[in-house]
C-alpha cells in the first residue's frame, strides 16, 4: 500500500520564463523560481502548490491541466480579459459572449484560458466546485 502524504501536481512549459511572467504578473499568483532555471512553484495557499517544469519539447494536453477556483468566475474573466487573456470557446458548451459556462459543476460558471504554454486552465465558482473540493469521493 502507498502511504501517501502529500501530492505535488506537476505539468510543463516550453519557456518558463514566460510561465513564471504570466503566472505571477497576469493571474497574480504567488511563484517560486527553482534554481537553474529547473522550473517554478505556484503556491496557491493553504498549502496547495503546483511545480511547473521546463520541458523544451512540449506539446500541450488536449484538456484542463487545473482548474482554479475563484470566489466570482464572471469578475475574474473581465479582470483578465483586460490584460489581454483571450478565453477558450467549445464546441458542445452553452458558453456566453465572454466564454463562461452558466451553471457548470452543479450550479457555479466556468472559462477556460491558455497559459504561454498552450496549457488549459479553468476557472471555476459556485456551491457545486466547493462541495466538491471539500469531498471529491462524492
Amino acid at each position: 500500500m502507498v502511504n501517501v502524504r502529500n501530492v505535488l501536481p506537476t505539468f510543463a512549459a516550453n519557456d518558463i520564463d514566460a510561465a513564471r511572467a504570466f503566472y505571477a504578473d497576469t493571474l497574480g499568483l504567488s511563484v517560486s523560481t527553482l534554481d537553474e532555471g529547473a522550473g517554478i512553484v505556484l503556491d496557491l495557499g493553504d498549502g496547495a502548490a503546483v511545480f511547473v517544469y521546463q520541458k523544451d519539447d512540449h506539446v500541450p494536453a488536449p484538456f484542463t491541466v487545473m482548474h482554479l477556483t475563484v470566489d466570482d468566475v464572471d469578475e475574474v474573466v473581465d479582470e483578465l480579459a483586460a490584460q489581454g487573456v483571450t478565453f477558450q470557446h467549445y464546441e458542445g458548451f452553452d458558453q456566453d459572449e465572454k466564454g463562461i459556462v452558466r451553471g457548470f459543476m452543479e450550479g457555479g460558471d466556468g472559462a477556460w484560458f491558455t497559459d504561454p504554454a498552450g496549457n488549459i486552465i479553468g476557472l471555476a465558482d459556485g456551491g457545486g466546485m466547493e462541495a466538491f473540493l471539500e469531498n471529491p469521493g462524492g
